[in-house]
């Protein structure tokens, strides 16, 4: 049974999921012992998973785990087939039970990191990373474990624990691609800007066309001040991966601020990128913070060329999604508000919204939502104005009805610098269904 498992392994990590299973299915027995029974059934859920076959992936993954109930390798299969179907608390289950059988076993380790951090819980998906990476004894140790842990160090602004940690795994791997791109980002960030360049080198001279390396070389040149190059790799970058939203709004961007640039050209790249980031974010292809990267670009781009029409509009699309940063705030804040004249505080403000009809972008169902904001403001009563003056604009077709209410108010006061209005949205909208409470007078 073991070549026939070996082959069946093999075609897994060529990609060939679909041969993969035809052969689990050939080769299942009712009598099969179990040192041949949990291999199988460990790939065979890995091999429904690759082919997008969810549902039965997990209905496998339970019956095994109803069989082998104290076995760590059928709890991870359990508990990555509960990770990509959103379960992440029963996910978590699972891999501590595993973790909790064997605690020596390093994947067990890094799974579990993994589903904390998207849990949100930072600490204990670092400690699970380490872990991992302390009971790794092969060379180089496990790469998504190193990868995981500087990019959650790099979130955390810990960039030279980050650069630490690339640079210990090149080391052992001096030719792993993506890592370099990794490191090279990291370099980048910690103003080392000449070494990052050396390090996109080195992963495009083993791969050369390598969009993330290519499109984060360019950005780092133009750091350097060499704008001609820079405008040449993001080229090559946009070639190379013609459907990347990032590299389509820079390119764009870069196109409009050129004044031998050409204006139909550059809103081309920008609006298909914002097309694009909406598709795929829809299909759950990409996350919230790149999606707000990507609409942050358009709307700059939009806005230092003078279209800031334009540019409303995609803010008003980014308020709705829960896209929206600091810095747009900040942006139409300053053109519609300007600056407080007296000492101002933030304020915690909680909407509800609730309305008769429902726009087509929103959820099937939904009659409202709620949700919080950051408000900078001199009084309660001008916060709940630069509130309702916010929310009512990003849906102004849709007849709406709001409550809102100043929650609390921060500690620190500020100075007549502030610029006033929403700041930040501390929560995404959260959708109801049916009559949740009192409706307020638009």
């Amino acid at each position: 049974m073991r070549p026939q498992l070996d082959a069946i392994a093999t075609l897994l990590d060529q990609g060939a999921a679909d041969s993969a299973v035809r052969l689990l299915r050939s080769s299942w027995e009712p009598e099969l012992p179990e040192h041949d029974r949990i291999p199988i059934y460990c790939m065979w859920i890995r091999g429904l998973c690759d082919t997008g076959d969810y549902v039965h992936a997990l209905i496998l993954a339970r019956r095994a785990a109803e069989e082998f109930p104290r076995k760590p390798d059928i709890l991870t299969a359990l508990g990555n087939v509960l990770d990509l179907c959103g379960e992440l608390e029963q996910a978590r289950e699972a891999f501590e039970v595993a973790v909790a059988l064997d605690p020596s076993g390093v994947l067990q380790h890094y799974n579990l990191g993994a589903v904390l951090e998207r849990q949100g819980d930072e600490a204990r998906a670092e400690a699970c990373y380490r872990r991992a990476l302390s009971l790794d004894e092969s060379a180089p140790t496990m790469v998504e474990a190193n990868a995981a842990l500087g990019a959650l160090l790099r979130r955390q602004a810990r960039l030279e624990e980050a650069e630490e940690v690339y640079d210990t795994y090149l080391q052992e791997d001096p030719l792993d691609v993506e890592m370099l791109v990794e490191h090279g980002i990291c370099l980048s960030d910690l103003d080392r800007l000449d070494e990052a360049i050396e390090r996109f080198e080195t992963a495009l001279s083993l791969e050369s066309e390598h969009g993330s390396a290519l499109y984060n070389q360019a950005i780092t040149l133009y750091r350097l001040g060499r704008h001609d190059a820079a405008r040449e790799t993001m080229e090559r970058a946009h070639a190379a991966e013609r459907d990347n939203p990032l590299t389509l709004a820079v390119l764009g961007a870069w196109t409009l601020a050129d004044p031998a640039g050409d204006l139909d050209v550059a809103l081309r790249l920008v609006y298909r990128a914002l097309d694009l980031v909406i598709m795929f974010h829809d299909r759950g292809e990409l996350g919230t913070g790149y999606a707000s990267l990507v609409t942050e670009e358009v709307f700059e781009s939009l806005w230092q060329y003078g279209r800031k029409t334009e540019a409303r509009e995609v803010a008003r699309l980014a308020g709705r999604r829960d896209w929206i940063t600091p810095h747009m705030f900040e942006t139409i804040n300053r053109a519609d508000h300007g600056t407080t004249e007296r000492i101002a505080d933030a304020f915690r403000v909680r909407v509800r919204a609730e309305l008769e009809s429902t726009p087509a972008d929103w959820p099937d169902g939904a009659e409202g939502y709620t949700t919080d904001l950051t408000v900078i403001a001199a009084t309660e009563d001008e916060a709940r104005e630069l509130t309702l003056h916010y929310v009512t604009q990003l849906e102004p077709m849709v007849e709406m009805q709001f409550d809102v209410d100043v929650v609390s108010r921060a500690l620190d006061s500020f100075d007549g610098a502030r610029t006033r209005g929403v700041a930040r949205v501390d929560g995404s909208r959260a959708y109801f269904r049916g009559d949740a409470g009192r409706k307020a007078a638009r």
